[in-house]
């Protein structure tokens, strides 16, 4: 059977994002191939069923490049069981190196970017770490990733930023997907109730990347105390300053009864968090593609998002709302999403999760990763 080896620096829920969506795939999968998560520990989400997980331990100095320079044999090792190598993220170390490796021993590479490389990442960086990111890019990244076999987007406008760095290079559109069984018999254990406390849904990393600032500001100008803010998820070390500024608007603004701030949710807690809300945001600048918009989609809760979290015009035709992440569209849109009534509030639910179940279920994506896979691995031994 086919081995894949995933690899991404971190495997655990400090990484949010690519965890769940590395995770999911991995899941989704499982039936069809054998599989290996290779990350940097000490931490890591449990891993699917069959899923054989290896975590190096970072040495210093190489910290912040989450290096493992004394157990390259070991990644050595993984690479040379895989049949295929499917790299996370481009800045660390363990993709750099698991990148090398794999050219070396011939295994074909299907390099994945999480929208790393999208434009507002770039632009609001100093110039000091934006030069950093552009001698890395140049003389370590590109060199290594310019022999992957696939550049993996997530989306047309991400396939078009990914071929400007990847001239030449095969791009194959792959959206993220969800597997709904296991979401619904998830939420078969967890109550319905979205009318008596009503609320408004942020679920995600706290960065300023995600426009929760922009949310806070909006929600001021409801006026309208029934209704609430709930704000989850994981605080990293280097985010601590926003999350601070967060908490000062919330006093600023007077806001200190209506929005509440919550740790990082996983397991029944987060479904039952998405199920019950009266309408998820993501405010987001950029994304390559959100999963929290198909979570809370599967949920039938009604998401408003930006045109910017990677979504296509299908959301806005299917009970979603897109909106630019500005402070006037955010508030326009609370106003009519505090107005629906509940009917109106599960047509759009409801129209959202049909969408899910056509476009982004595991059933109608995982067939197609695997057909990757079986190409490259047939293609690699001719």
């Amino acid at each position: 059977m086919t081995k894949i080896l995933h690899v991404t620096e971190d495997h655990s829920f400090m990484n949010t994002g690519i965890t769940s969506a590395v995770d999911a795939l991995a899941r989704q999968i499982s039936q069809a191939v054998d599989q290996e998560i290779l990350s940097i520990g000490p931490e890591a989400v449990p891993v699917p069923k069959g899923v054989q997980l290896t975590l190096l331990k970072a040495g210093l100095p190489g910290g912040v490049w989450r290096a493992a320079p004394g157990q390259r044999s070991i990644l050595r090792q993984s690479v040379t069981h895989a049949n295929i190598v499917l790299l996370h993220g481009i800045w660390m170390w363990p993709q750099w190196a698991a990148a090398r490796e794999a050219h070396r021993m011939r295994r074909p590479v299907i390099l994945t970017t999480h929208g790393m490389l999208e434009p507002w990442i770039w632009q609001r960086q100093i110039w000091l770490h934006q030069l950093k990111k552009i001698l890395y890019w140049r003389f370590m990244a590109n060199p290594a990733f310019q022999h992957a076999a696939v550049v993996h987007a997530l989306t047309p406008k991400e396939a078009k930023t990914l071929s400007a760095y990847f001239p030449g290079q095969r791009i194959e559109i792959i959206p993220s997907s969800l597997d709904l069984d296991q979401i619904d018999n998830t939420l078969a254990d967890c109550p319905q109730d979205h009318a008596a406390n009503p609320y408004i849904l942020f679920l995600g990393r706290l960065h300023p990347v995600k426009g929760i600032d922009l949310l806070i500001q909006s929600f001021a100008r409801l006026r309208i105390g029934e209704v609430k803010l709930k704000i989850a998820g994981s605080i990293q070390e280097k985010d601590k300053s926003y999350y601070r500024y967060l908490s000062d608007l919330v006093r600023q603004l007077g806001l200190e009864k209506q929005v509440e701030f919550l740790d990082s949710v996983q397991g029944k807690e987060k479904w039952n968090l998405y199920r019950n809300a009266w309408a998820f945001y993501l405010p987001s600048h950029s994304e390559g593609f959100a999963m929290v918009n198909l979570e809370a989609s599967a949920c039938r809760t009604p998401v408003i998002t930006t045109f910017q979290s990677g979504v296509t015009d299908l959301w806005a035709t299917h009970g979603g709302i897109l909106i630019q992440p500005d402070v006037d569209q955010i508030a326009e849109s609370l106003i009519q999403v505090t107005q629906w009534t509940k009917d109106e509030r599960d047509r759009r639910g409801n129209s959202l999760r049909r969408l899910i179940e056509q476009t982004y279920s595991s059933k109608v994506i995982a067939p197609k990763w695997i057909a990757l896979f079986q190409e490259l691995e047939k293609t690699s031994h001719v």
